[in-house]
C-alpha cells in the first residue's frame, strides 16, 4: 500500500502503534481483511498486510453493518485480541473509539469518524460514537481489574449483534467468571492500592468479604480475612475485633482481634457493658467520634488509656438473632468515622452473622452425621459384642498411619499427600468398613468353633450311642453263647467282654478329646493329623446291625479346616460383607469431598498379589487409603481381646504375621514398615 493511500483521510481507520509500521493508518472499507500476504493466497485489495509470522494469512476481518464497525477473528492460529481479551472465533465484536486491537505482535488503535448523514442537518446531533467514546477504555480497565496480568488472560469477550429485523441489543461483555473471582480473592499490591480511588478500594474489599465469607469453612481463617478487609475498607481504622456469644455461658467473649500496626498492647479494647447492651439488646449500630467523653461508655479508663477517639460498633445480626458484635476504632482526631462508614460496617456485620449461622448449621449437620455413623457402628458391633471397639480402633490406626505417610520423606511415599477431606474420607471408610456384616447370618458371624454348638451336641450324643451300641452288641453275643458255655467259660468270656468295652470306651474318649482339640480354630495354617482320619474310619453297629460312621463327612470337613473356624461356604458368606458394605455406602449421597468413602471401604480386603476379595484388585489398583486400612484391620483383628473363635495374640507375634503377609505379597511392605517404625501399634497399649 502506498504512502499516499496510508495518509489519505478515511471514514474510519486502524493506526499501527508499534513495530516497523508504527504511525501508519490503514483506512477501513465495507470489509477489510487483516492478514499476511502469501504467494498461494494473495492479500485482497484494501486488506491490511502485516509482515509478522504470528499472523495468519486470513487472520481477522473488520466490516461495517448498520453504521457500526465489527471485528471478527477468522479462526486464526494465535488469536485476535480486543482490549487484551481474546475473541471467540467467528463471534463479531463492536469496535469503539480507541479500541485496542492486537494481531500477532502488532498493536493497533481503531478510530471512527462521522458519516455524511450525521454531518448534515442538526449540528448539535450527537454522533453514534459520542456516547461510546471511552467505553472501551472502561472495559479495558475492567479487564485489568479482573486480571492484572492481561497478557496471560484466557478470558473471552464477545459483543454480538442480532439479525437486522430485530431491535439493536445492548452490547454484552462475556468475562471468564472464575478468573475474576480468583483475582478478587488475591490481595492487591501497594501500587494498585495507590492507584485506586477510595470508592473502588472499598468496593473491591466488600466483594472480597462476600467471596471470603462464602468460601471459608474455618472460623479462624474467616476472622483473619475479615480483619484484613476491615483495614482496607476503613483506611482510618487502627483496631478491630469481633466478639461472639458463648453457647454455654451466654457471655460475650473476644473471638478475633487485630491492629493495623503491630503493638505491644495485650488488650485491644475493654468491653463496655453499656455498649454491648445497646448493640445486642437494642440491635443498634453505634458511632462515636469522641469515645473518651461519650457517656455511653462506662469504662472510660480503658478508652482513655488506649487513646481511642472515634469508634464504631455493629451487631452480628441474622434472623433477629444477635450472634455477637464487631467493633473498630482509631485514636487519631483527624481520622474519624462517618455515618456511611457505620452503614458499611453494619452490612459487614450482617454478612459475618450469616456466615457464622452457616457455620453453626454445618456443625449441626456434621454432628448429626457423626452420630449416625457412631450409631451404625454400635449397631453392627452389637451383633457380635466380642468385636466391640474394632471399627473405632481401625479408624484410629488408619488415621495415625495416614498422617505419618503424609509427612514421610521416603522416596516411595514422597508423592502421597492427604488433604483434610481425604483424611475424613479414610476415617468414615474405616468406621463403616464392616457395616455390611448386617447382611451375614448371625450364627455364621459369631461362629466360635469349627462345629456349631448344636453340631457338637449331636456328635457327643452319637459317641454315647456308639458306646451303647457296642455294649449292646457285646451282651447280645454273650447271651447267644450262654447255653454253650460252662459257668467257668461264661465267666471268662464275660471278663473278656468287659475289657473289650473298656478299651472301646477309652478309644471313644480319646477320639472325643481329639475332636475337641481339632474343633478349636487356629490363626495360622496348621497341619491336620491322621488321628482325625482314624475317627472318621471308626464304624459301629446301628439298631438293625447296619454300619454307622462315628464322624460324618461334613463334620470331618469342618474339623480339618487348616485355619479359622469357617467352612468354605461360610467364609464366602463372611467375605460378602464387603460387597454389602459397598452397596450400603453407595446409597448414601456423599458430598464431593467424601465421594471415595465407598470405594475405599470396598477395597480394604484386597491383596497386592490379587488374591484378595471381592474384586481381586492387584497392586496400584488398590487405593492407598485401602492399603492403609488393611494394615490397621489385620493388626487390630490379631491383637484385639480374646474372641470366641480365636485367642488374642501378642504385639510381637502380630507384627511377625504382618511381616509375613508383606513378604508374601499380600499387604504393602512399605506401609507395614512405617506402621512399625512410627510405633503405631502402641496407640491402644493402655
Amino acid at each position: 500500500m502506498s504512502d499516499e493511500q496510508s495518509q489519505q483521510p478515511a471514514a474510519a481507520y486502524l493506526e499501527i502503534l508499534n513495530g516497523a509500521l508504527v504511525g501508519t493508518r490503514f483506512p477501513l472499507g465495507a470489509e477489510t481483511i487483516i492478514g499476511r500476504d502469501d504467494e498461494d493466497l494473495p492479500m485482497k485489495e484494501g486488506g491490511i498486510d502485516l509482515a509478522d509470522t504470528r499472523v495468519s494469512r486470513r487472520h481477522a476481518r473488520i466490516y461495517i453493518q448498520r453504521g457500526r464497525y465489527y471485528l471478527e477473528d477468522c479462526h486464526s492460529t494465535n488469536g485476535t485480541f480486543l482490549n487484551t481479551f481474546r475473541l471467540q472465533p467467528g463471534a463479531p465484536c463492536v469496535l469503539r473509539e480507541g479500541s485496542n486491537v492486537q494481531v500477532g505482535r502488532v498493536h493497533m488503535r481503531f478510530r471512527p469518524t462521522l458519516n455524511s448523514a450525521e454531518t448534515s442537518g442538526d449540528s448539535n446531533a450527537a454522533a453514534p460514537w459520542a456516547s461510546e467514546i471511552g467505553l472501551n477504555e472502561e472495559i479495558f480497565d475492567l479487564s485489568l481489574t479482573a486480571n492484572p496480568d492481561a497478557s496471560a488472560s484466557q478470558a473471552d469477550i464477545s459483543m454480538l449483534f442480532c439479525p437486522v429485523d430485530l431491535p439493536e441489543p445492548e452490547i454484552s461483555v462475556v468475562l471468564d467468571a472464575p478468573a475474576v473471582v480468583d483475582a478478587l480473592r488475591e490481595a492487591i499490591t501497594d501500587d494498585e492500592k495507590a492507584s485506586e480511588s477510595d470508592d473502588l478500594r472499598r468496593l473491591r474489599a466488600m466483594a472480597q468479604v462476600s467471596i471470603g465469607l462464602g468460601g471459608e469453612h474455618d472460623r479462624e481463617s474467616l476472622f483473619a480475612k475479615i480483619m484484613d478487609f476491615i483495614f482496607v475498607i476503613f483506611p482510618t481504622a487502627e483496631r478491630a475485633f469481633v466478639v461472639l456469644r458463648d453457647k454455654e455461658s451466654g457471655e460475650f467473649k473476644p473471638s478475633a482481634a487485630s491492629t493495623r500496626e503491630p503493638s505491644g498492647e495485650g488488650e485491644v479494647l475493654a468491653l463496655s457493658e453499656a455498649i454491648v447492651d445497646e448493640v445486642v439488646s437494642q440491635q443498634r449500630s453505634i458511632l462515636s467520634n469522641d469515645a473518651a467523653d461519650d457517656h455511653r461508655f462506662d469504662d472510660h479508663q480503658s478508652i482513655r488509656r488506649l487513646g481511642i477517639r472515634s469508634m464504631m460498633c455493629a451487631p452480628l445480626l441474622v434472623d433477629n438473632e444477635v450472634m455477637g458484635l464487631i467493633q473498630i476504632d482509631t485514636h487519631r482526631e483527624t481520622h474519624s468515622f462517618c455515618e456511611e462508614d457505620l452503614q458499611i460496617l453494619t452490612g459487614i456485620g450482617a454478612q459475618v452473622a450469616i456466615a457464622l449461622k452457616n457455620f453453626v448449621l454445618y456443625e449441626d449437620i456434621g454432628h448429626l452425621f457423626e452420630s449416625f455413623v457412631t450409631a451404625s457402628v454400635h449397631a453392627i458391633e452389637a451383633r457380635d459384642p466380642t468385636t466391640a471397639g474394632h471399627s473405632f480402633r481401625v479408624a484410629e490406626y488408619s488415621r495415625h498411619l495416614a498422617t505419618v505417610v503424609d509427612q514421610s520423606g521416603q522416596k516411595m511415599l514422597r508423592d502421597i499427600n492427604f488433604s483434610r477431606d481425604q483424611m475424613r474420607e479414610l476415617r468414615y471408610a474405616a468406621l463403616l468398613h464392616d457395616f455390611g456384616k448386617v447382611g451375614v447370618r448371625e450364627h455364621v458371624l459369631i461362629k466360635a468353633r469349627k462345629l456349631y454348638h448344636s453340631e457338637m451336641d449331636v456328635l457327643e450324643e452319637r459317641f454315647r450311642y456308639a458306646y451303647a451300641s457296642l455294649e449292646r452288641q457285646a451282651y447280645r453275643e454273650l447271651i447267644d453263647q450262654h447255653g454253650e458255655l460252662s459257668p467257668e467259660e461264661f465267666k471268662l468270656r464275660r471278663g473278656a467282654m468287659d475289657k473289650y468295652l473298656s478299651r472301646e470306651a477309652a478309644q471313644l474318649q480319646r477320639f472325643m478329646a481329639m475332636i475337641k482339640h481339632a474343633n478349636e480354630p487356629s490363626v495360622l495354617d496348621d497341619e491336620v493329623t491322621d488321628d482325625l482320619r482314624a475317627v472318621a474310619d471308626f464304624i459301629f453297629p446301628g439298631n438293625d446291625g447296619e454300619h454307622v460312621q462315628l464322624l460324618t463327612a461334613p463334620e470331618l470337613d469342618a474339623l480339618t479346616l487348616a485355619r479359622g473356624s469357617l467352612t468354605p461356604e461360610e467364609r464366602l458368606e463372611i467375605q460378602s460383607h464387603v460387597s454389602h458394605t459397598f452397596a450400603f455406602l453407595s446409597h448414601i449421597p456423599w458430598t464431593a469431598s467424601l465421594s471415595a468413602v465407598a470405594d475405599i471401604a470396598h477395597a480394604h480386603h484386597e491383596k497386592l498379589d490379587g488374591t484378595g476379595y471381592p474384586q481381586g484388585l492387584v497392586g496400584d489398583e488398590i487405593p492407598v487409603q485401602s492399603r492403609i486400612m488393611a494394615v490397621a484391620d489385620i493388626f487390630d483383628a490379631l491383637t484385639a481381646g480374646d474372641r470366641p473363635y480365636k485367642c488374642s495374640l501378642g504385639v510381637d507375634q502380630a507384627l511377625d504375621i504382618l511381616h509375613h503377609e508383606a513378604s508374601t505379597g499380600k499387604v504393602d511392605p512399605i506401609l507395614v514398615d512405617v506402621f512399625i517404625d512410627s510405633q503405631g501399634y502402641q496407640l491402644f497399649n493402655q
